[in-house]
């Protein structure tokens, strides 16, 4: 039961965010700023609940929470510049970060991007390819944040899930060997 909680809550601090900001409508300044320092707030309470588990941290999960948590210190110190690149990426800045931390922990993690102790990199490498194609979409779509960011993400989420489990068996049929 317990992971099955943890699964439906895993994108809960980008949902608030996104809620927050887009509620009635288009966001203002103010309620954009807002909604940045209440994710960065959501995604590090989030991150301090998870880290210490002893299972892999979901990479998406992770490379959302720090999209929020950058935003919300460029809200902090007034950043300005770093909220404008947001505003200029739009949607395809949360997916950039994914690839990014995808890039980082496929090839410095023994882990992967997948979250799979002891898994073959291959796996990390599949949702690294499909996370950097859902740049074009997200780029295309701009504006449009279910085609632009909630559908990529539902589909790495759902692959990572698929991958994440591929992989755990393969590596329950190595060590019963």
């Amino acid at each position: 039961m317990g992971k099955w909680i943890l699964t439906l809550i895993q994108f809960f601090p980008l949902s608030i965010f996104a809620t927050f900001a887009f509620w009635y409508g288009p966001p203002s300044d103010d309620r954009w700023l807002d909604a940045f320092q209440l994710g960065a707030l959501l995604g590090l309470l989030q991150l301090l609940i998870l880290l210490p588990q002893n299972s892999p941290l979901n990479r998406l999960v992770l490379a959302g929470n720090i999209y929020l948590m950058l935003g919300g210190l460029a809200v902090c110190f007034e950043q300005w510049w770093y909220l404008q690149l947001y505003g200029l990426l739009r949607e395809s800045a949360i997916i950039i970060l994914m690839v990014i931390v995808g890039s980082l922990t496929t090839f410095a993690s023994s882990s992967g991007f997948i979250a799979v102790k002891g898994s073959a990199r291959k796996f990390s490498i599949y949702l690294l390819l499909a996370s950097i194609s859902m740049i074009p979409l997200a780029i295309i779509f701009a504006g449009n944040r279910t085609y632009a960011a909630v559908l990529p993400i539902i589909f790495l989420a759902i692959l990572q899930r698929y991958l994440s489990h591929i992989a755990q068996k393969v590596c329950e049929i190595k060590s019963a060997n």
